[in-house]
């Protein structure tokens, strides 16, 4: 427990921790509930992924040398996973990073896209359009 708290207030500055008791009526430091929803989806599916490969969360966390109550606190988005942590997770659990993490970013109209592309394999030559074709043979196989 002490080194929870040294955790917390190491890794948290005071504007994001509360003191009083938690739902058991346990006094300490607790973290504000802004954890980012972005954060929290992760969570929620790094959970799924857990049940749906019907692992308890002490199984789980083996591999991966972690406690399994603090990975509880990440499963509830209580506590944000470090990108580390997320990397291994999928390194261990050979889980795509791109089924885990979703990324909002405005698409290009796919005609301009293409159009875009060939206007800069247009300058590329040999050992470049090589390197550029397994580049995109490898991205067709993982999606």
């Amino acid at each position: 427990m002490i080194i929870l708290y040294f955790y917390i207030c190491i890794n948290f500055p005071v504007s994001d921790r509360i003191k009083g008791k938690d739902k058991y009526g346990k006094r300490g430091n607790f973290i504000l509930e802004n954890i980012d929803d972005r954060v929290k989806n992760i969570a929620l599916k790094l959970r799924k992924i857990r049940e749906l490969k019907g692992l308890t969360r002490e199984k789980f966390c083996e591999p991966l040398g972690e406690n399994s109550e603090y990975w509880g606190l990440i499963e509830r988005g209580e506590q944000a996973i470090s990108l580390v942590k997320l990397l291994q997770v999928c390194e261990t659990y050979d889980i795509p990073i791109e089924t885990v993490v979703d990324l909002n970013y405005q698409t290009m109209d796919d005609k301009a896209l293409r159009a875009e592309i060939s206007d800069l394999l247009e300058s590329c030559k040999g050992k470049q359009l090589e390197m550029i074709k397994k580049f995109v043979e490898n991205i067709a196989m993982a999606l």
